[in-house]
């Protein structure tokens, strides 16, 4: 059993979502970022772990200012999967990576996840490559024993699903929202319905993300049958406005994680 299924074995017995926060590495530098998350993954029961890139399609203001952050500081492909060893050696806890394809294709598909894989990393979710081009990618991880990691939205029609099902492990991403990532007040009051939708074509664990920025938010997700809560722009907001001062910065993103999962 993969730490991915353990994992999602556990909350599912204990009943609870897992919390799943999202960092950009290297943001806002090396040092403080493994800090960051070292910080976090105690409570967080999955990390996922943005690798910086220059054109993030699917990310909105916030992470973009993470990923120049990071980019800034001098992270590269070989500083992320340093900084993924470095979380990984005081943490058991799965951990997943958002890339986009250019990343993996400079450093070549093959020594990509193996290398992810000598990392630390348990899956790998590529935004910008469709499902119809993912057999490289697919086979790379399955050779390396990574779990591919796919989106899932409102407007994936079932005939799609069934492909990306013949592919994904882990968990799917379910995009909450139409657009870019982002803190959003309200969640779409579709969700109940898409999360049914694709529940009735496959019982891999359903994560949420973009848009998930409070306590109440991963709440009514639970409730409504969501395995898992992503949150990302709502913590690097938190590092983002404690720049200046390190101490005050773990000590606000501790106290947020605290308040998001409810154990303040």
């Amino acid at each position: 059993m993969t730490r991915l299924e353990q994992k999602f074995k556990e909350t599912r017995a204990e009943g609870r979502i897992a919390f799943m926060p999202f960092l950009v590495a290297g943001d806002p530098d090396l040092e403080t970022s493994v800090s960051i998350a070292k910080t976090i993954a105690s409570p967080a029961d999955l990390l996922e772990i943005g690798f910086p890139y220059s054109d993030p399609l699917a990310d909105g203001p916030t992470i973009q200012a993470a990923d120049i952050r990071a980019l800034g500081a001098g992270m590269d492909t070989d500083h992320v999967f340093t900084y993924i060893k470095k979380v990984r050696e005081s943490t058991d806890v799965p951990i997943t990576v958002l890339v986009y394809a250019n990343i993996v294709y400079q450093k070549g598909i093959e020594r990509f996840y193996t290398e992810a894989k000598a990392a630390g990393v348990d899956g790998v979710l590529i935004p910008d490559v469709p499902v119809e081009e993912i057999e490289p990618f697919a086979q790379a991880a399955a050779k390396a024993g990574i779990d591919p990691i796919f989106l899932v939205a409102h407007t994936t029609t079932p005939e799609r699903l069934k492909k990306i099902l013949r592919y994904a492990k882990g968990y799917l991403y379910v995009v909450s929202v139409l657009g870019v990532t982002g803190a959003r007040a309200s969640l779409s009051a579709d969700m109940p319905k898409l999360l049914k939708r694709i529940r009735r074509q496959t019982d891999l664990p359903l994560a949420v993300g973009f848009g998930i920025s409070k306590r109440e938010h991963i709440a009514l997700l639970e409730k409504q049958g969501a395995d898992g809560a992503i949150v990302g722009s709502a913590l690097v907001k938190t590092i983002t406005d404690n720049l200046s001062n390190k101490k005050r910065l773990l000590q606000n993103i501790s106290a947020q994680v605290k308040q998001l999962t409810g154990a303040d």
